[in-house]
């Protein structure tokens, strides 16, 4: 008889309760979830696709991207000092991915909440440079 314990973490119901937890206010659709994120003085919208035992966080830069080019350059600059996680853009928008890897039950709340604390400092830290870049306005280091 497997023991609840001995069973895999499910990232959905761990995220849910989680977020349930925190008092934040989100829309689950399956194993997607939505809410708004906010840090610093920043806010914006923040997905999360559940697979399993894995936790994807995709955090989405409010600014519109008009300039492709300089944007994407930026993407690969700022990818060269993150640790964890990658910017990309996607539908005009520069989109910052984290995730996290559930391996045991007692302690998946724990890995989801810092990754998704993980990836708001990266995006809040970067929000002006983002803003700028998406205009083809870059900031200097």
């Amino acid at each position: 008889m497997v023991q609840d314990f001995d069973r895999p973490p499910d990232g959905a119901e761990e995220l849910a309760a989680l977020l349930e937890r925190s008092g934040a206010e989100f829309v689950r659709e399956g194993n997607r979830f939505r809410f708004r994120f906010s840090s610093r003085g920043c806010a914006w919208q923040t997905v999360c696709d559940c697979q399993e035992t894995l936790v994807l966080i995709y955090s989405i830069h409010p600014t519109p991207v008009t300039a492709q080019e300089k944007a994407l350059e930026l993407c690969s600059r700022l990818n060269s000092q993150v640790v964890e996680g990658s910017f990309f853009l996607q539908e005009e928008h520069f989109i910052f991915r984290t995730s996290a890897r559930l391996t045991e039950r007692f302690e998946a709340q724990t890995r989801i909440a810092a990754a998704l604390e993980y990836n708001a400092a990266v995006l809040s830290t970067w929000w002006e440079r983002l803003a700028a870049g998406a205009q083809g306005t870059p900031l200097t280091d």
